[in-house]
């Protein structure tokens, strides 16, 4: 860049991002296609055409802020970043500011800052929208080019102007809050952008396909990416939403995938469960699933219904069904649930027919788990993986759910699920339909036939062990 001149040549989808007028355009790239460059330029383009303007680039860490972004930024366009009161900027002869702030940062974006832009690189690594919703709520400042009658910019009072020449310059637009990033599973920009629940959202994708300029040899090294690494060249190169980093994951995002919609051989012999997590008020919902073997043929989700409607309902699936067991959430207001629907359907708790699970106990298998929740996840995961779980074709908030949860191992070699408010941070919500289908799974895994059981004392002793310690 000289003389205050950029003569870019963008790609395709490079000059689309460019020329969006709209809120929140997306670019959402494999390697190499040029998106950190849009991202600056598109900044440049603002802070230059728009006199007294004030943006904000962002990255997750103050490490890859400093050694890519901001390194990208003073190579790409000859300025330097400087730090100033503890605040990375650009100030341009206009009055024009780029700010440059990272997670550790982002208390000094006060209330009362008002921004014409913001961009979020690799926004992927964030693990939900609260970022690019805490800056959104700073777009508030005036972010029209100005101009005489004959079209020019107008001088700002120092009598200075630079203007920006890209092939796409010129284009008028309102605050506009950006991001650019990799593909990572079905995350909330794939929620937001690719399934299109955000509004004022704005999709742009890109491969090296579309990067003209890229040397032959890398090229041909991702030919050979393709063989020796296939989902992660699907994933980086060719900009799969299907692919993801799975190291971490309870259950594999590609067997979630193939259980919509399965057929599964059905026998006289398969338990039949209600499987039931409840809630009363709140933000938590009532999720109620209905099992024939592992296979989820009815699912239902509630909110703000009282305990006792809830154990009405579930009363009334089971003399729908005729469920062997009805598996309930234990732990807080299940409790009450689970006590009521005893008292109607099992006065005596002598079928074992309502079981009451509780998670946080320790768990069966304490070589491979820390508590049972641990385990029915595992559990669950297994019969994923060996391909014997059948979901419904409206599973897709459910698939959600089930891929977001993570687990670490402990030193004792034990399996640890993340914890529930965790999950919610990353998918905005209680993971309701997740807890009911791992318990359903457990229970039709778990039990018997409720007739076969009580066929004598052996059947009896051979039964579910759910109700011994659950």
């Amino acid at each position: 860049m000289n003389d205050n001149v950029w003569d870019l040549h963008p790609t395709v989808p490079q000059a689309e991002f460019l020329q969006s007028t709209a809120k929140f355009p997306a670019f959402i790239g494999g390697w190499a296609s040029g998106k950190t460059l849009a991202l600056i330029a598109k900044a440049m383009e603002l802070s230059y055409n728009i006199p007294n303007n004030k943006g904000i680039i962002f990255r997750r860490t103050f490490k890859d802020l400093s050694e890519s972004t901001m390194a990208d930024f003073n190579n790409l366009t000859g300025l330097k970043v400087k730090c100033v009161q503890q605040i990375y900027q650009v100030k341009f002869p206009n009055d024009s500011l780029i700010l440059f702030h990272h997670l550790d940062s982002m208390a000094g974006v006060g209330q009362n800052i008002n921004l014409g832009w913001f961009g979020i690189e690799q926004a992927e690594e964030l693990d939900n929208e609260e970022v690019f919703d805490k800056l959104r709520g700073r777009l508030r400042r005036t972010n029209n080019i100005r101009r005489d009658a004959n079209g020019e910019p107008v001088l700002n009072d120092r009598g200075q102007q630079i203007h920006i020449q890209l092939d796409v310059h010129g284009v008028e637009r309102d605050q506009q809050g950006m991001i650019i990033a990799n593909t990572n599973g079905h995350n909330w920009i794939w929620r937001g952008w690719k399934q299109g629940t955000r509004e004022s959202a704005v999709l742009i994708e890109g491969t090296y396909k579309d990067n003209p300029y890229l040397p032959e040899a890398w090229e041909k090294d991702m030919e050979l990416m393709e063989k020796e690494s296939p989902a992660y060249f699907r994933r980086f190169v060719c900009n799969s939403w299907e692919d993801t980093d799975m190291s971490d994951k309870v259950i594999d995002y590609a067997d979630l995938m193939k259980a919509k919609n399965r057929e599964l051989l059905e026998f006289s012999s398969d338990i039949k469960v209600i499987s039931c997590d409840p809630a009363e008020y709140g933000d938590d919902k009532t999720s109620t699933g209905f099992f024939k073997g592992c296979a989820l043929k009815r699912k239902t989700l509630t909110e703000k219904k009282s305990l006792m409607e809830t154990a009405g309902r579930a009363v009334a699936l089971h003399r729908e069904y005729g469920a062997d067991s009805i598996i309930i959430d234990d732990i807080g207001v299940g409790a009450g649930v689970r006590a009521s629907l005893r008292e109607t359907l099992d006065p005596y708790q002598d079928t074992g027919l309502v079981i009451g699970f509780n998670s946080g106990r320790v768990a069966q298998d304490q070589k491979h788990y820390v508590r049972m929740r641990d385990q029915v996840w595992g559990h669950a995961a297994e019969l994923f993986k060996g391909g014997y779980v059948s979901l419904p074709d409206d599973s897709d908030n459910l698939i959600e759910e089930l891929a977001a949860h993570t687990y670490t191992i402990n030193s004792k070699g034990q399996m640890c699920v993340c914890r529930k408010k965790d999950v919610k941070k990353v998918i905005g919500h209680s993971p309701d339909e997740a807890d009911m289908l791992v318990m359903g799974l457990w229970a039709a895994k778990k039990g018997r036939k409720r007739q076969m059981a009580m066929a004598g004392m052996e059947a009896e002793q051979d039964w579910d062990p759910l109700t011994h310690g659950l």
